[in-house]
């Protein structure tokens, strides 16, 4: 097995690099955006090549003779399919040698013992390398690796808050949460929704303007907007719901994205189930540049037992971190993330691992 860094200025550079010097079969492991020395960008990708070659097994005439009567499709597959295996096997070895490696360079035992609990909350090895000295000494964590949002303060500055993500992801509910939160403490709020085209869609947001008696509008087309913010001219805080998109979906949500251009969003948050996998996360982060989101929200904090993912989702998309939400109550458990916040979260989950055991 060859393991080898390719750095270049752009990353489809390095990316050309790997496969011109380790051919179709190198594997991308990970790639990192740094500087150089005089403050240039640069970007570190670590490939992989497996040089060993698979054991290779005598076949009879009568094997042989089996095997080129197969369709070569079928064979076609079996090849793939062994490669992968034979690939996965290699990134697992890999993933396992990191945590090793990182864990050796630690000279203190409290450290170690704090780099096993964020791996095992699920922090990637590198970030959670970075975190453990801080963590062990029940600091709070990511101050100065991990970006903070500016708060969302209506009384002093009018906001609109627009909250995307995948379906079933908690982004009304943390709506509903935001609008009476802020209601219970005298800032008029306003709800507005552009997920009408789902039946239902709109009914809970619709219910929860109600009881706060907070205006209500739908966002069918662009045509809609000037009305609906003209209903909402004395808001302070006017909340906009969406419709679910994934990064399966993000093309049929074109038209969508073109109605969020014409509001006047100051925050524009993508909401994040904390139980999602985080691979489908990762997937959803590489879509959310092309719509600008601006934060990271997470919600259903309370349904994971890996809390971790969240630092590996940020650290990765560098938005800033907004809201963190728990349960199903309104206005609930919610509120804004913080280093403290994060690293009791973090405590809290490691403290009922530790309980389980």
């Amino acid at each position: 097995m060859q393991v080898r860094v390719f750095t270049a200025p752009r990353l489809h550079e390095a990316l050309a690099l790997i496969r011109k010097e380790l051919g179709p079969d190198a594997v991308v492991l990970d790639h990192m955006e740094g500087i150089d020395s005089q403050g240039n960008k640069l970007w570190h990708v670590h490939a992989a090549l497996d040089t060993n070659p698979s054991p290779q097994t005598n076949l009879n005439s009568k094997q042989v003779e089996s095997n080129q009567q197969r369709p070569e499709n079928v064979m076609d597959v079996r090849k793939v399919e062994a490669s992968m295996q034979r690939l996965e096997r290699i990134v697992e070895g890999l993933g396992r040698k990191e945590t090793d490696s990182l864990r050796k360079t630690m000279n203190d035992k409290p450290t170690q013992e704090a780099f096993d609990h964020l791996v095992k909350l699920g922090v990637a090895p590198a970030y959670a390398f970075d975190l453990a000295n801080t963590y062990a000494n029940h600091l709070p964590i990511g101050v100065s690796s991990l970006r903070w949002a500016t708060r969302i303060t209506p009384r002093k500055t009018p906001a609109v808050v627009l909250l995307a993500g995948p379906s079933g992801g908690g982004k009304t509910l943390l709506a509903a949460k935001l609008a009476t939160h802020y209601s219970m403490r005298g800032v008029r709020v306003g709800l507005m929704t552009t997920d009408t085209a789902r039946m239902g869609g709109s009914d809970a947001l619709r219910s929860y303007a109600g009881v706060l008696g907070a205006p209500f509008a739908l966002l069918r087309s662009k045509g809609d907007v000037p009305e609906a913010l003209a209903s909402m001219s004395t808001a302070q805080l006017m909340l906009i719901d969406t419709e679910g998109w994934n990064a399966q979906r993000v093309s049929a949500c074109r038209k969508q994205f073109d109605l969020w251009d014409q509001l006047p969003c100051t925050h524009r948050i993508l909401v994040m189930p904390a139980n999602m996998d985080e691979n489908d996360g990762m997937a959803l982060l590489a879509e959310s540049d092309a719509i600008q989101m601006t934060e990271l929200a997470f919600t259903k904090l309370d349904e994971t037992a890996r809390p971790g993912k969240i630092i590996n989702w940020a650290m990765v998309s560098k938005l800033g971190l907004s809201y963190g939400g728990f349960g199903s109550d309104v206005p609930g458990q919610m509120g804004w993330l913080t280093p403290q916040s994060l690293t009791a979260l973090l405590e809290s989950q490691s403290q009922r691992i530790k309980e389980a055991s």
